[in-house]
């Protein structure tokens, strides 16, 4: 569920892989599931703050995105792809928080 002035923050998903797309940023897919990642819609942009392991903090935009994998064709799996300059911050092991939202934005159905 989104934040609201009374709600934190919630923790969109703890990373098990990262690959940087040159031109893109870094997709970053999560450890297990994430259901924080389907209240937004695809490529809906979010404020997030990315949290290393060491507990530094560094700020970033992330779109929501959806793989499919060769071996799983049937299955989509949503991740965060990351602005580039939090792309030499996040991988293995941080986890990725929502700090806000757009102002355009709207719940997936």
């Amino acid at each position: 569920m989104p934040p609201t002035p009374n709600t934190p923050a919630p923790r969109l998903l703890h990373v098990a892989a990262a690959w940087p797309l040159p031109g893109l940023g870094l997709l970053v897919l999560p450890a297990g599931p994430a259901p924080a990642l389907a209240a937004y819609a695809l490529h809906t942009a979010l404020a997030v703050e990315v949290v290393l392991p060491d507990g530094t903090r560094h700020p970033a935009v992330a779109t929501v995105e959806e793989i499919t994998r060769p071996e799983t064709p049937a299955t989509a799996e949503q991740g965060l792809l990351l602005d580039i300059d939090a792309a030499v911050a996040a991988g293995a092991g941080a986890e990725i928080w929502l700090t806000g939202l757009p102002d355009n934005f709207c719940l997936a159905d």
